[in-house]
This record gives structure tokens, sequence and C-alpha cells, in this order.
């Protein structure tokens, strides 16, 4: 698949999609801003084609990742895996333990998006709820996964006839892109390991793509990211120091200052799992001490 057509994809599934510079598309989340995509292209975008972006999308904010320089420090991980030859034995001992034992537990294979509506409900909870969100504020899982997404690909850890984790995949040009969700019952049978490692096989060896992204580091203040970075260098991703960066639409930016900031922190602790209030602050909070 190649970008125009990853872009008609997005558009059929009901998102706002913006062609961008260098191979790149701005896509809505969160239904209040777009992000941009891959996230492995970081060069700064010019002043015009984030005007651009606002005026097509009508988003209040853009988000994007750069090279660190003077003016921008590194405030972000960057998780991505390069290596042609991954394998099973570069990773570290515990790493190869925990996938062995996955790939022992579990049936790891391609699936059809009707299989993961079917049996993914309880995965996509229960890593909200890790992750610090609440469910009961984020989309329900029948809207999040039952519109049709022909560009993603599904890979499911199967124990028997019950769905205990699974990637999505997207696979675009030379690169892909990778989200996953996982049942709290099936954790300590590591299918997450399991399931990362032949994934990246797959992409990285078989089928030579040059890039597996494992996305950004949270702009959450309280979340799972310290684990989670952890895990995602034993499985061989290399965390590259990027600066996320958060750009306000023009009209509200007199709106993003201290006041804005503390008012978002008061409302969180009465609804402290809420993702879009979350992110928000993390953005503003970025904004502001960048």
């Amino acid at each position: 698949m190649n970008l125009n057509e990853w872009s008609e994809q997005l558009r059929a599934a009901g998102f706002k999609v913006v062609l961008g510079s260098r191979q790149t598309l701005w896509v809505s989340n969160e239904r209040i801003s777009m992000v941009r995509v891959p996230e492995v292209v970081l060069h700064l975008p010019s002043k015009e084609e984030m005007r651009t972006v606002f005026r097509k999308s009508r988003a209040a904010i853009l988000s994007f990742a750069v090279e660190p320089d003077e003016g921008r420090g590194a405030n972000c991980w960057l998780y991505q895996c390069t290596d042609p030859e991954y394998s099973l034995n570069k990773l570290e001992r515990g790493a190869r333990s925990h996938i062995r034992r996955a790939l022992g537990e579990f049936e790891i294979r391609f699936m059809e998006q009707s299989e993961v509506l079917r049996l993914g409900k309880q995965a996509y909870y229960d890593t909200l709820v890790r992750t610090g969100l609440s469910p009961e504020h984020r989309e329900a899982f029948e809207l999040e996964y039952g519109r049709p997404r022909r560009d993603t690909a599904y890979i499911g850890a199967m124990k028997g006839d019950r769905l205990a984790a699974f990637l999505r995949a997207t696979a675009v040009d030379d690169w892909v892109l990778l989200a996953g969700c996982s049942a709290n019952e099936f954790l300590p049978l590591r299918p997450n390991n399991g399931l990362i490692y032949y994934v990246v096989h797959h992409y990285l060896v078989v089928k030579k793509f040059r890039v597996v992204d494992y996305g950004l580091s949270s702009v959450q203040a309280a979340s799972n990211a310290e684990g989670l970075h952890r895990f995602k260098l034993k499985m061989g991703f290399e965390a590259v120091p990027v600066h996320r960066a958060f750009v306000i639409h023009p009209l509200l930016r007199p709106f993003a200052n201290r006041l804005s900031w503390r008012l978002i922190n008061g409302i969180l602790k009465r609804s402290p799992r809420h993702p879009l209030l979350k992110k928000a602050e993390g953005a503003l909070r970025m904004v502001l001490h960048p």
C-alpha cells in the first residue's frame, strides 16, 4: 500500500486526512487534533503547511515529532526497529525466555477484523485501564473496531477460542506502524512478547520493510510509560530521542496559558482517567514548558 492508497482508505474509514510534505499525512486523532504520520519522518513542517492543515481540518491542535535541536529539547521517545536480521538470538536472555513461553502457549496468526471485533473487547478495555485511561470516556470498542479498516492487518495471540492479545499493523511504502491491546488475565503467559517478535520478524525479515514503528512515549503525566519503555527496549526497539511538538490553532493561542493548564488539572482531579483531558493536559504542558 502506498501513501495515496492509505489516504483514501483512511478517509473511507471516517478520518480527516490532509496531505503533508515529504511523504507524510496529517490524520485526525481524538476529535480535536491532527497527528502527522509516519512518526519516523522528523523534519519540521513549514508554517504554510501547518496553516493549510488547520484550515482544511479545523483541528484545534497539530502534533508531530521532530529531531531535537537547541530550541527544541528532547521530550519524548520514538520506538523503532530497523534490523533486517532481527532474530530471537539477538535479544536479551529474558526476552528470549518470554518469547519462547508465548510461542508455546499461544497460536499467533493473522486475523480478520471481524474476529477481533468478536473476541477483543476485554483486551481493549484492560489496556485502557492499565495505561491510566477510563473506558467510560473512550470510544466504545464496537465503534473503534467496527468501522471497516482495509488499511490495517490484525495479528492475534489465541489461547484456545479466546483472544489474549492482538496487534494492529499498518504497512505503508517501506514502514509499518504497530499498536496493540492485551487482556490482563493472560499477561503472565507473555502474549505481547510473542506477538511483537512474530510481527517484527515478519515485516523486517520476511517482507523486507525498512522500519517498524512502535509509537511515541506518552504525553500523559501519569501513565505506565516506564514499564512500556523497558518492554520495548527488551524486544529490540531503539528508543530515539525526539521533540514532540504541539501547535495550537492561532485563534486558540490566547487560551494556552498557565490558568488554562491549572483549570484542566483541577478537572482531572475529579475525572483522573478521562483520555481527552489527560492528552489535553499533556499537550498544554509541553506547549508551556517546551
